[in-house]
């Protein structure tokens, strides 16, 4: 199985604060790893040194071939390749624009569709994620979503571009249980078809036992088991 990211020894400090303290970890194309551990053990900042928002002090970091410690990183390409979904949904969409508009704009941004067609992909991604009534629903805004139905904003948001790696942080958080258990369903159902690698934050083991190939824990800084 390819290699989707490669991580040796990556350290990385903030003033006397050691936020990763030499972390290895390997994901292959296709795998679902969940990482877990408690507040500032460090899962933010590996995460963010994934997807290019932060750059480690030191170690060996690629990411489907891109070499994230090198002087100049194609962040273009790495961001039609990792995709986000973000806890709070109502913080991460912009409320001004219909959610349509907003998977129109990543669409347009990472292909060469026509805005024609790009709206016409973006009722199809609504329809994919289980947003009922998609044609009517691309034009309202976020407000007008449930929680659960925004997270599935987010989801389709993410699989516009068909990403190599989609990085779930906490993505059920705030969410009552039985639409968490519909969120990862639904991530589980697209990473099959799509064949994306998965790694998901979360603190909650029921969501690790649902999804994980793999399991890294993490605490003060580095993977522990």
């Amino acid at each position: 199985m390819e290699l989707l990211i490669s991580a040796r020894d990556l350290k990385k400090n903030f003033g006397k604060v050691e936020a990763l303290k030499g972390v290895s970890l390997d994901v292959a194309e296709g795998e679902k790893v969940v990482v877990i551990g408690p507040s500032g053990s460090g899962k933010s900042v590996l995460i963010r040194s994934i997807n290019g928002l932060e750059r480690p002090d030191s170690g060996e970091l690629t990411v489907n071939g891109i070499d994230m410690m090198a002087k100049k990183v194609d962040t273009r390409k790495l961001a039609s390749e990792v995709a986000m979904v973000f806890q709070d949904a109502l913080a991460a969409l912009n409320p001004t624009m219909t959610v349509g508009n907003q998977i129109i704009e990543n669409l347009r941004h990472h292909t060469k569709l026509s805005k024609k067609e790009a709206k016409a992909r973006a009722v199809e991604l609504l329809r994919m994620v289980g947003i009922p009534q998609p044609e009517s629903r691309v034009d309202q805004y976020p407000h007008e979503f449930s929680g659960g139905m925004r997270q599935r904003v987010m989801i389709a948001i993410a699989f516009a571009c068909d990403p190599k790696l989609l990085i779930a942080d906490e993505p059920t958080t705030a969410l009552d249980v039985t639409i968490q258990a519909q969120i990862i369903d639904l991530i589980k159902a697209l990473q099959k078809e799509k064949n994306a690698s998965v790694i998901l934050i979360t603190h909650d083991l029921g969501v690790v036992a649902n999804i994980a190939d793999r399991v890294a824990v993490m605490y003060a800084g580095d993977i522990v088991e």
